[in-house]
């Protein structure tokens, strides 16, 4: 390969990192969105006990139309280390839409709470968080710019084993006198 290839080369690479990383970048949620847009919050959360069934109703205040995850949480005041996530849950729960209204969760908590749950510094928290299915375009420029790293290492440099040894020429001695 000449110089000349292998500097075309170059700068198409060098082209391509660059626009990589700014696609990279431009997935920052600290960039692509103003503070305060896109909050998610959950409001006038109640709990009532009717039975066996604990039931749990609340309000997502989100982006409309979005999907996200939500998950239910006991957890204790006195013991901070204490933290049960319930599997035993129905309703508004897991895969959630954002949309308007009040969302119920019921949990049948003595599937989940083999021993009785004592005391009365339980609580509930409901986190909620963005679901997945965007495309990681961090992971896509960094996996880009490593594989032009490898094609650069291939193409621009051989290694000595691989290049046939020059020979160099020497000029003869000039005859005696």
């Amino acid at each position: 390969m000449s110089i000349q290839t292998f500097d075309s080369y170059r700068r198409s690479l060098g082209i391509l990192l660059v626009g990589t990383m700014l696609v990279a970048l431009a997935d920052v949620p600290a960039l692509a969105r103003p503070a305060g847009e896109g909050a998610i919050r959950v409001n006038n959360q109640d709990v009532r006990v009717e039975g066996d069934v604990v039931l749990v109703s609340y309000e997502l205040e989100a982006a409309a139309g979005e999907s996200y995850a939500v998950e239910l949480v006991l957890l204790r005041e006195g013991d901070p280390t204490f933290r049960l996530v319930p599997s035993s849950v129905s309703g508004d729960v897991g895969e959630v839409k954002a949309t308007p209204g009040k969302r119920l969760i019921r949990w049948e908590y003595k599937k989940d709470a083999s021993q009785a749950l004592r005391g009365d510094d339980y609580y509930f928290r409901i986190e909620v968080s963005r679901s997945g299915g965007g495309v990681p375009w961090l992971w896509v420029g960094l996996g880009t710019a490593a594989v032009a790293g490898v094609v650069v290492a291939v193409m621009g440099g051989k290694s000595p084993a691989s290049t046939p040894a020059t020979q160099t020429q020497e000029l003869p001695l000039p005859p005696p006198r």
